[in-house]
């Protein structure tokens, strides 16, 4: 069994919905999930003056995407449907209603979100601790990023608002961050420059070109191994959903936001571990 303080957390007896998901975060701590979740291992060459403070040159690095699992699912499902009972608008727009931070409901589910954010990042530090005391290894630099979240920040003339990234990824200056492409191609260690007409945000991937159900109908099993074999790639686990092929162009992506971030550092991915469908 994992341990975490997050585990801890006095929220987990403040409502009802926490109180039951506690047993579930509990088991789920430290996995990493379905879908376009993955854990990799790969080489990381970063330039000189990174946001790292390492030499530039070629290190090992694990790289690991998940969220905040059945938790945060579960908190989202609740509060969205509650939010579409308070908030009544036409069925084409039922996923814009919103709660008012103001209301009890509003309050509730900023408390049990910003849970879910912790618990996400505990996963992901459960994930590198394992593997690190598995093989014997200390960690030099650690890089965090958050996204489909929301945050509080001062925007434009020092007025605050919720900003909430969705496929979107934190890039204040000066601010470290991870953008990876797909499981075949590179990943980029990338330092903020924070543009505040960009909400001081990058993207936070490649991100998809195609649907998982369009990927599933276009691409074969073993088309996706003979283009992970010729990358240099090892699969364990992994879907056709998440072909490299169903994804957008990483380079060209990092290219259009070359105002947003800067690149210091290429990662290219080796082992992919990835939840089988």
């Amino acid at each position: 069994e994992q341990e975490h303080e997050v585990l801890d957390r006095e929220e987990f007896r403040l409502t009802p919905l926490l109180r039951d998901l506690h047993g579930k975060a509990v088991r789920q701590l430290g996995s990493s999930g379905g879908g376009n979740h993955f854990v990799e291992f790969g080489e990381i060459t970063l330039q000189e003056n990174n946001v790292l403070n390492l030499p530039e040159g070629s290190y090992l690095a694990l790289l690991s995407h998940s969220g905040s699992r059945g938790l945060g699912a579960a908190i989202a499902k609740h509060y969205s449907l509650l939010a579409r009972e308070v908030c009544r608008l036409p069925r084409e727009a039922q996923h814009f209603a919103w709660l008012d931070l103001d209301s009890e409901a509003g309050q509730e589910y900023w408390m049990s979100m910003n849970l879910a954010g912790d618990y996400a990042r505990a996963c992901h530090e459960r994930i590198h601790l394992n593997l690190a005391k598995a093989l014997r290894l200390k960690p030099l630099a650690n890089v965090n990023n958050h996204h489909n979240f929301a945050w509080k920040e001062e925007i434009a003339q020092g007025r605050m608002a919720i900003v909430h990234r969705k496929g979107a990824t934190p890039a204040q200056e000066g601010q470290a961050g991870l953008i990876p492409g797909s499981m075949a191609t590179a990943g980029y260690l990338v330092c903020g420059k924070g543009v505040e007409d960009a909400l001081n945000s990058a993207s936070h991937g490649a991100g998809r070109a195609m649907s998982r159900q369009k990927a599933k109908d276009s691409f074969t099993q073993s088309a996706l191994k003979k283009m992970l074999s010729q990358a240099g790639v090892t699969l364990i686990g992994g879907s056709v959903e998440e072909m490299p092929l169903a994804y957008k162009d990483i380079d060209r992506v990092m290219h259009t936001q070359e105002t947003l971030v800067e690149v210091q550092g290429k990662f290219m991915p080796r082992i992919v571990r990835m939840n089988k469908e």
